[in-house]
């Protein structure tokens, strides 16, 4: 291994080492409001310099947002630079990442007509970015000049072709399996071309795992919730990428009479559901998400090839600041401790 790599694995491992313990979780569980939220991760977390310049008596939950999502760019700056090469891939995955989580931030305020407070959750390092205009982003009154807004991102073909006619709502679910079947797509291209050996196979794991776990759960949402809708509609959500599920498990669950028994073909038919034990219909999405989470953890830990120990920090980050925002948003919105602990994924 070159000293480049290898300074790449240790760093990203000590940063691994600065994630938020159990006790923070539990703290942050206690905040009363958001401002303490704030307030305890910059005095207390390694979140401290990226909200350094947050006020905490006037926070506003987007600003929190943006400065969590710039942290993880400085992140992926500061490992980028060892090893350039596995920093272009990087770095490209991660900003579509960023963007798509932008793209669909706006399109839930939009269809929810508060468009405009958006301006509040835009993140620094976003702004001037080619082909993406987060302030015109901002001002944007219609789904048309959305598009204009978002005109040069690589996103843009797809989004132009969910184009809303006169009278018609966001179709947000099938936008935001458009656009993450492109991220998926685009990675699995690039892992296929740049990565050999087990590098290879660790990496096309930590995405096939992401995305088999994510199909399951669109196809149990689907048929929890939308008993009517056809199985033609549910199987349009499934990500089209096999690693543990074959295509044949998939087509039984997209045919299957309920969500009771999506769920035991998933439990006795796959690697996956035989790892969850007694299921809690109520809190599945945590426990599938918890899956995920072990599987990235175990890599960051034992890999020796620096790109996968990258990749794997960067999920896990990624499943921290989606924890502290749904802690945000619980205290936000006073929900109890317990109910907060049962939607997060760290504990």
């Amino acid at each position: 291994m070159s000293q480049a790599s290898n300074v790449l694995l240790t760093k990203s491992r000590a940063m691994f080492g600065k994630r938020l313990t159990g006790q923070n979780i539990a703290d942050l569980l206690n905040c009363q409001t958001v401002t303490e939220v704030a307030a305890y991760l910059k005095n207390n977390t390694h979140y401290a310099y990226a909200l350094r310049n947050i006020d905490d008596a006037n926070v506003h939950r987007g600003q929190l947002e943006a400065a969590l999502d710039e942290l993880m760019q400085s992140q992926l700056t500061s490992l980028a630079k060892y090893r350039v090469d596995a920093g272009e891939y990087m770095r490209t995955f991660v900003v579509y990442n960023m963007e798509i989580r932008e793209i669909l931030k706006y399109l839930r305020l939009f269809s929810a007509g508060r468009a405009s407070e958006y301006v509040f959750a835009i993140p620094k390092y976003v702004t001037g970015r080619d082909g993406f205009d987060p302030i015109r982003l901002a001002q944007a009154k219609t789904y048309d000049e959305f598009l204009r807004a978002v005109s040069g991102t690589a996103f843009y073909k797809i989004l132009r072709g969910m184009a809303l006619g006169e009278g018609e709502t966001i179709d947000y679910t099938m936008i935001e399996h458009a656009l993450y079947s492109y991220l998926f797509q685009y990675a699995e291209n690039e892992i296929n071309r740049h990565f050999h050996g087990s590098a290879k196979e660790d990496l096309l794991g930590l995405l096939g795992t992401r995305s088999e776990l994510s199909s399951f759960l669109h196809i149990y949402r689907f048929k929890k919730y939308y008993k009517a809708c056809g199985e033609d509609v549910a199987r349009s959500l499934v990500f089209d990428f096999h690693y543990k599920i074959s295509k044949k498990t998939f087509d039984k669950m997209l045919k299957a009479e309920s969500a009771e028994e999506t769920l035991d073909i998933f439990r006795n038919e796959t690697v996956y559901g035989r790892e969850l034990g007694t299921v809690d219909d109520d809190y599945l999405d945590r426990m599938v998400n918890r899956l995920s989470y072990k599987r990235v953890r175990h890599l960051m830990r034992f890999s020796t090839d620096p790109t996968v120990a990258v990749f794997s920090y960067l999920l896990l980050s990624g499943i921290e600041r989606r924890d502290i925002v749904t802690i945000i948003e619980g205290v936000r919105y006073r929900v109890s401790p317990d109910q907060i602990a049962s939607m997060i994924t760290i504990q």
